[in-house]
């Protein structure tokens, strides 16, 4: 696999003009002659390869929040109950903050059988108790409404696990329009590495939203070129101050462009 310093110095040779590791650090420029010889997966016309990003800061207007029911106890029947009881009183709570039916999930009853090391006459596990869970997963639409929800369930018997994901109802319609800003990054971007070489940027060869990896590889990285991807604010209701709304979340998108040159 040919190296970065190997690279530049048979595109010096090729190509009269210099190139350094500097000038490749995010944004890899290659321009390959058609006489020049390299891995097959290198187009053979002159090429720019970069990164288009965009990215937003966005209030949210959603929140997914999902909790734990449980109970533990030597008779199942009332681990059974304590966790149906628990329920009933979650669900009756949501209602009263507006959280509507069609946006509360929740999976059935899971019960496990917990055992001690000691063991009766007939060398069976002695049962010591049962333990009887539920998940819970509801979606909040009035924001507002959040703080009256968490609080009463934070340090609750029989409630844990309580977590809420904060997102936007339009974010498809958001990423669609970051999708064609990272597009027109990309652009701008091949435009400015390829003028000073005294070349063009023409039609674009290759788009995806998945890093090259036959790029990165040839260029003898030894794997994929990661790009970080979209990321959401999430919070973890575990004490008062953490039950604030944020006032916003991070959306972003990348592409990976190869343009030909001319």
């Amino acid at each position: 696999m040919i190296s970065l310093r190997k690279l530049a110095s048979r595109l010096h040779e090729y190509r009269e003009f210099d190139i350094t590791t500097k000038n490749l650090f995010c944004l890899c420029v290659l321009l390959v002659s058609g006489s020049a010889t390299f891995a097959a997966d290198i187009p053979e016309y002159p090429f720019v390869f970069v990164v288009g990003r965009a990215d937003i800061d966005t209030p949210p207007d959603i929140a997914v929040c999902s909790m734990n029911l449980h109970a533990v106890d030597p008779d199942p029947g009332k681990a059974e109950s304590t966790v149906s009881e628990r329920l009933k009183s979650v669900l009756a709570m949501l209602s009263v903050n507006h959280v509507s039916a069609s946006d509360i999930e929740s999976h059935d009853i899971s019960k496990q059988t917990l055992t001690n090391n000691d063991y009766n006459a007939k060398d069976r596990a002695v049962i010591r108790g049962y333990d009887v869970s539920r998940s819970l997963k509801f979606t909040v639409r009035q924001l507002a409404s959040l703080p009256a929800i968490e609080t009463p369930l934070v340090g609750e018997p029989n409630i844990d696990n309580i977590d809420c994901r904060f997102d936007r109802t339009d974010r498809k319609d958001i990423e669609a329009g970051l999708l064609i800003k990272a597009l027109q990054s990309a652009r701008d971007q091949a435009d400015k590495l390829a003028e000073p070489l005294g070349r063009h940027v023409t039609a674009a060869m290759a788009i995806s939203k998945s890093p090259f990896e036959s790029i990165a590889a040839s260029f003898g990285q030894g794997g994929s070129f990661s790009i970080e991807s979209a990321s959401r604010m999430f919070k973890k209701s575990v004490m008062s101050d953490a039950l604030l709304v944020p006032s916003t979340i991070s959306l972003s998108a990348s592409v990976n462009v190869l343009f030909k040159m001319e």
